[in-house]
């Protein structure tokens, strides 16, 4: 029997958002869940699933990371996907609209 609690997707999530983004050498320059928080409940950026459903459309695959960071084009929402092959995306995301930014 296979049981399923909505609560445990976001609780994956949560887990996932914990650390900084390693990618592009910005340790510690992310901002931290409590601060994402601030920003999303004061209506500066779009949460996170947002994010996650446009990371989802144009590179497929499961979110397996996500940190929200400073960048030239602002606050960005940086995800990375895994496909069901294995491999491995990532997309920057604008945090104020949602949308992918471009490379």
């Amino acid at each position: 029997m296979r049981i399923f609690s909505p609560l445990l997707p976001m609780a994956f999530l949560a887990l996932l958002s914990c650390g900084p983004a390693l990618a592009d050498g910005s340790a510690g320059s992310c901002l931290t869940d409590a601060e994402l928080r601030d920003l999303v409940n004061s209506g500066q950026i779009v949460p996170q699933i947002y994010a996650f459903r446009t990371a989802r459309n144009q590179i497929g695959g499961e979110v397996v990371r996500a940190s929200l960071c400073p960048k030239e084009a602002g606050l960005v929402y940086m995800i990375t996907t895994l496909t069901k092959d294995g491999k491995l995306n990532r997309i920057d995301i604008n945090a104020v609209t949602g949308r992918p930014v471009e490379p």
